[in-house]
């Protein structure tokens, strides 16, 4: 896996409160479920709700905070 990837990982985990490995094997399998019961129920509510909308998802990858992200990541 590429240092960007890495980068995103350790971010995301820390933010969503689970462990890079438990994010990381979560992104392999493609089952969200596990890692959905470890976070809080008001973030995992959050978390499916923008899953499930493709506009939502779009505009939060397009806003500037989500630039700055990936821009710092790429580093």
């Amino acid at each position: 896996m590429n240092s960007s990837m890495e980068k995103m990982i350790q971010l995301a985990s820390s933010k969503l409160g689970v462990s890079p490995e438990k994010l990381k094997s979560t992104l392999e399998s493609g089952n969200v479920e596990d890692m959905l019961g470890s976070m809080r129920r008001e973030d995992a509510d959050k978390l499916k709700k923008l899953m499930k909308d493709p506009s939502a998802r779009d505009k939060l990858l397009k806003s500037p905070e989500a630039a700055k992200i990936i821009k710092k990541m790429q580093e």
